[in-house]
């Protein structure tokens, strides 16, 4: 194979895609990510947007490299950036806003992450609530690993942990969760 057909083979324009249907087929586990990253549902679809955009820039100009099986890897890569510097700018915020008003305490709501139409309001709220009494990291690779399908090794080269580190988290993650569960059992 030629080194122009190599070329053209790998580049492929962000106008001859589908992106409704590779939305579709993506959108929700991305945003469910998104929403485990960040603080407020608007920041969720605040930092998926951005993520998504950044994407379709570097298709369209050809700066990405590899096929459409890595756009999810580097979407969930930006959304994890992207949430990480939202937060940081939020944190800095804050403290200027406590600074400003001499202790006036600030708080956003904390906002669902896992929501669906067919959802038993229980049973999210209960699975919501083990993620979230979980450490940050080790909630990441739950939601990575279930909800985003992605192996130990994907989630690895996401994060940038060691691969030892993300099995762990898991096995940990999973271990908390079972004890939480075996004390108070989810009611059918």
């Amino acid at each position: 194979m030629g080194k122009e057909s190599s070329e053209a083979a790998g580049k492929e324009r962000a106008g001859s895609v589908d992106w409704a249907a590779w939305l579709r087929e993506y959108g929700a586990r991305l945003l469910l990510y998104a929403r485990q990253q960040t603080r407020t549902e608007a920041d969720a679809e605040d930092v998926m947007q951005e993520a998504l955009v950044q994407l379709v820039r570097a298709v369209d100009s050809g700066e990405f490299q590899g096929g459409r099986a890595q756009w999810p890897g580097y979407v969930y890569t930006t959304i994890r950036h992207r949430a990480m510097d939202r937060g940081r700018r939020e944190e800095v915020r804050k403290e200027y806003a406590r600074r400003e008003q001499d202790g006036m305490q600030e708080g956003e709501a904390d906002e669902p992450w896992l929501s669906c139409a067919a959802d038993d309001e229980y049973l999210r709220a209960r699975v919501e609530k083990l993620l979230r009494n979980l450490p940050a990291d080790y909630a990441e690779v739950v939601v990575l690993k279930i909800w985003g399908e992605h192996t130990f090794q994907e989630i690895a080269d996401m994060t940038g942990a060691k691969l030892a580190t993300i099995t762990s988290r898991y096995r940990y993650a999973m271990q908390a969760m079972r004890k939480e569960l075996e004390a108070n059992p989810i009611d059918n």
